[in-house]
């Protein structure tokens, strides 16, 4: 079952809803719980129609998508092994591209989120793998974290404001060192922790691990990282010229298609 990212308005308008819903013994991304809800009522029965005939009879399924396609693909993959939805059939989710989208087993939104999920959520989470182009934003895109670097950016402004254009100018093409107190500024509201909003909480990619491929452009290759999904949560969003055009699908492919021939020599 493949899932397309973000093409439409409609598309857009999943991606934003991006508050805390209760969903399948935990929180989750709002408009992807809601898509992976809408997917399933449209898809569930003719998938176990097939699954009934004997050429399929031992299949199991494996869910992928990109983008928005892989944010609700993560959480259709918790929902299809919490209620088992296709009853004992192994279940796979391959997510390219994921928001974070899920909080397990807390339904408290100011919690540390460090109790273990229970099983069948955790089972779901172990048969996920999810990916990262390079510089991608949109896999630390979420409440918390488009906060964080709104107060980031605040403090920048903050100690810029009166600066002159030419300065700016060659910063930014690094002709002029960034100013200590520009540093400075910037470190300190990294150490304060905003109050959540209601219906924030820290969520993360719901994968067993997060491969991260990352541009060695120095020998012209990709290499590829496994990441633990909790930690790859804490980063803040990075902020690069590539940051968008990194998480095209055609980006993603390529990286892909490097690995798979690297791994094959």
């Amino acid at each position: 079952l493949a899932l397309r990212g973000t093409l439409s308005l409609s598309g857009a308008i999943v991606d934003v809803q991006g508050m805390a819903l209760e969903f399948c013994l935990g929180l989750a991304h709002q408009g992807m719980a809601e898509m992976a809800e809408q997917v399933w009522e449209a898809s569930g029965a003719e998938i176990n129609k097939l699954f009934e005939q004997d050429e399929f009879k031992d299949y199991g399924l494996i869910i992928t998508g990109h983008s928005l396609g892989a944010g609700t693909s993560c959480l259709l993959n918790i929902k299809l092994h919490v209620d088992k939805l296709v009853g004992n059939r192994p279940v796979k989710c391959y997510a390219f591209a994921p928001p974070p989208t899920f909080f397990p087993c807390n339904p408290d939104a100011t919690g540390d989120g460090k109790a273990d999920p229970p099983a069948l959520v955790k089972k779901a989470i172990e048969n996920t793998i999810a990916y990262i182009h390079d510089n991608d934003a949109v896999p630390f895109l979420s409440i918390s974290s488009v906060r964080k670097l709104a107060s980031l950016l605040d403090a920048v402004d903050n100690n810029s404001e009166f600066m002159w254009f030419y300065d700016r100018w060659a910063i930014f093409h690094e002709m002029k060192d960034v100013p200590k107190d520009i540093f400075d500024s910037v470190d300190e509201a990294a150490k304060n922790e905003a109050e959540m909003v209601d219906g924030e909480c820290r969520m993360k990619i719901p994968a067993r691990v997060v491969v991260w491929m990352q541009k060695d452009e120095d020998n012209n290759k990709f290499v590829g990282y496994g990441c633990d999904a909790t930690k790859v949560a804490k980063n803040t969003v990075f902020m690069s010229q590539d940051m968008f055009s990194d998480h095209l699908p055609e980006q993603y492919e390529d990286a892909l298609d490097f690995l798979l021939a690297d791994q094959s020599e």
